[in-house]
């Protein structure tokens, strides 16, 4: 018997989650034209058109076994940014909820980048590690972790 089985069933019929998270994604790449006449008051028009597609598929399996993700930067500080614009709107006029939003706005970019920083550093590397050693048992649905 294999010693990779699964730790809930026994099956042998085990996949890495890396394998199944790679194996889900397919780049997309199409060009397509076409061509078309039409008839109206004005006499006979002709029209030709092409598109060009790219883009990436993922499966609903490769989503499951994606890996954990770091903090991103833009968006978060992005949505800040816009909640302090909006409070910003409300403290028009008032030279002290001014200076309040601005602070705000400051101090929660710094905490947020700050957060990131160590989140990214610190928590995401071990996370990293328990899901490249992580598997998906094709008979019993169950994700497990095996150390080599």
């Amino acid at each position: 018997m294999s010693e990779y089985v699964c730790t809930s069933c026994s099956s042998e019929n085990i996949q890495r989650l890396s394998v199944i998270y790679q194996g889900g994604i397919s780049d997309i790449n199409t060009k397509s034209s076409g061509t078309g006449i039409g008839f109206g008051r004005g006499g006979i028009g002709i029209g030709f058109g092409r598109k060009r597609t790219k883009g990436t598929s993922q499966t609903a399996a490769s989503l499951r076994a994606a890996p954990p993700p770091k903090k991103a930067f833009l968006k978060p500080l992005a949505g800040i940014f816009v909640c302090a614009f909006i409070l910003m709107l409300f403290a028009e006029g008032t030279k002290f909820l001014v200076a309040l939003v601005y602070l705000l706005w400051a101090g929660g970019s710094v905490a947020w980048v700050v957060f990131a920083i160590n989140y990214n550093k610190k928590t995401w590397p071990p996370l990293m590690r328990v899901w490249e050693n992580s598997y998906l048992c094709n008979r019993c649905n169950n994700i497990f972790t095996m150390t080599s």
